[in-house]
């Protein structure tokens, strides 16, 4: 595994949450009340990249059809709104140790 720079700290507090360019792949970082996550930032369902954060339930929403996953666990908690039926427990997403570190947000990948 390998920590990697991507957004700064300042820019993330302003955003709340965004989906960044790490590597070959995107992960969804966000910052709520102090504390950071990093999760797979592509859908599960039909890889749209993820990107509305739910703060206040600690959830992150699919823009393409309204999945949702939590944050801390990747664990996918709605549905997409076309597949209602989807095999939930399978369509989690990973996450990712996250840091800040000199004013700027690692992951380890």
């Amino acid at each position: 595994m390998v920590w990697h720079k991507t957004i700064s700290a300042k820019a993330l507090e302003k955003a709340g949450g965004a989906s960044v360019k790490v590597g070959d792949g995107v992960v969804y970082i966000s910052k709520v009340k102090g504390k950071l996550y990093a999760i797979n930032g592509v859908c599960s369902h039909a890889k749209c990249i993820l990107g509305d954060l739910e703060p206040e339930e600690l959830k992150v929403r699919c823009y393409c059809h309204d999945a949702k996953f939590e944050l801390g666990t990747g664990k996918m908690v709605a549905p997409p709104f076309v597949a209602p039926n989807a095999p939930m427990d399978k369509l989690g997403l990973a996450t990712y140790p996250i840091r800040e570190e000199n004013g700027f947000i690692e992951v380890d990948l």
